[in-house]
């Protein structure tokens, strides 16, 4: 048999990188969260989306169950990778907390796709036990490195304050605020959500660079 019809008896995926098709799977896994929630999120539809076998699923991950928890993962990091490219964990504590606020509140954050993604795989934290511990372990990085921002800015000023304590209240808004934007838009838009999450630091902390 010639080279040439070898190569083409070759299974079409098996020239695809591992790491390649684990990436689309897990792109693919959002893109139905984000036109379906979590009914879409299903062993079928996530192939079709990603034009791959369905034993690509199993194969690459363990199972429907812990491709959700890498979706997850996924997500959280490309949050944090965008703070980070703005000074999230570096430059003094008001360009930290200024640059997560904005990142927060423009793309592809702040985008109807990525919150809708966002509210499927929210709805499933309280009852799956292992995306409950990802969550656990990424709200408290995200809640530690925001706190340690607004407890430099509360010493800087002479300002008593519980960094932790109000980095989760700032946190708590930021999410509420995407919802109400993802539900109705002409009640919330980025400028004002953006306004909000200022008004209540400045309550505590003082006027703010915005």
């Amino acid at each position: 048999m010639s080279k040439t019809a070898a190569a083409g008896n070759k299974p079409r995926f098996a020239r695809v990188e591992a790491d390649l098709r684990r990436q689309m799977l897990i792109d693919a896994a959002i893109r139905c969260l984000a036109e379906g929630g979590i009914a879409a999120f299903t062993v079928d539809r996530i192939s079709r989306e990603a034009n791959v076998s369905r034993g690509l699923i199993n194969h690459h991950f363990d199972g429907i169950g812990g491709l959700l928890i890498e979706v997850y993962e996924a997500m959280t990091q490309s949050m944090l990778a965008a703070g980070r490219e703005n000074l999230f964990f570096e430059g003094g504590p008001e360009e930290r907390l200024a640059a997560v606020i904005d990142t927060m509140f423009r793309p592809p954050m702040f985008s109807k796709s990525s919150l809708r993604a966002w509210l499927a795989l929210w709805g499933e934290v309280a009852t799956n036990p292992r995306l409950k511990a990802s969550h656990r372990k990424s709200y408290d990085a995200y809640r530690r490195a925001i706190g340690e921002a607004l407890n430099e800015i509360a010493t800087t000023r002479k300002v008593k304050a519980d960094g932790e304590a109000l980095a989760m209240t700032v946190i708590a808004l930021i999410d509420g605020l995407w919802i109400e934007w993802c539900l109705d838009s002409s009640v919330v838009n980025r400028d004002s959500a953006r306004a909000a999450v200022y008004d209540v630091l400045e309550a505590r902390l003082g006027k703010l660079e915005r």
